[in-house]
C-alpha cells in the first residue's frame, strides 16, 4: 500500500509537473496509521518531521535570521514579478528525461538551496544578484526547452559558478 501510494504520487508529478512532494511527509503519517504500522513509529516520523521549518516544497534553514528567512521563502515562491524557485524547478522536470527526474530533483533542491541562502543575505554582502538570478533562470529554462538532455551538465555548470563565487 506504500508503495502504491509513493508511485501514485511520482505520477501525479510526473504528468502535472507539480510537486507533491511537499504532500508526502503528512501523508506518510496517515499512511502509516492506515497500514497499522506502531504507533511509536508513527510518532518518531512525525517529530522528525516537525523538527524542521518546513514551508511548501523546501526548508528553510535553522541558522538564517528572521530577515533571511523571509528572502529565502521569496526566492523559493516567488512574487507577482517573478517565479520562484519551486515553480522553475517544477517547470525544468516537465522537460527532462523521466529516467532522470530522481537526480534532477536532488540536483535542483541543493542548487535551490544554496542560492537561496545566499541571496537572502543583506545585499551589502551577498555574492549573488538579481542580474545572476535572471540570467540562471534564462539559462536553464532555454537548455530545458531546447536541449533537455544538457539540463544535468547546464546545473552542474551553474553550481560550479555559484561555488567559485562563495569561496
Amino acid at each position: 500500500m506504500v508503495v502504491q501510494f509513493f508511485i501514485l504520487i511520482q505520477n501525479v508529478y510526473f504528468l502535472t509537473g507539480v510537486s507533491m512532494r511537499c504532500y508526502c511527509a503528512g501523508m506518510i503519517l496517515v499512511l502509516m496509521t492506515m497500514v497499522g504500522i506502531q504507533s511509536a513509529k508513527a510518532g518518531e516520523a512525525q517529530a522528525a518531521y516537525l523538527d524542521t521549518d518546513h514551508t511548501g516544497c523546501y526548508t528553510i534553514p535553522d541558522h538564517l535570521s528572521a530577515e533571511e528567512k523571509k528572502w529565502f521563502k521569496a526566492f523559493q515562491e516567488g512574487n507577482m514579478l517573478a517565479a520562484g524557485w519551486q515553480q522553475i524547478s517544477a517547470d525544468l522536470l516537465a522537460s527532462t528525461p523521466a529516467e532522470e527526474h530522481p537526480a534532477q530533483v536532488v540536483a535542483l533542491e541543493n542548487l535551490g538551496l544554496k542560492i537561496g541562502q545566499e541571496w537572502s543575505r543583506p545585499n551589502d554582502i551577498r555574492k549573488i544578484d538579481n542580474s545572476m538570478l535572471r540570467k540562471w533562470g534564462s539559462l536553464l529554462k532555454k537548455t530545458a526547452r531546447e536541449n533537455p538532455q544538457q539540463l544535468a551538465s547546464t546545473i552542474a555548470s551553474i553550481d560550479q559558478q555559484l561555488d567559485d563565487l562563495l569561496d
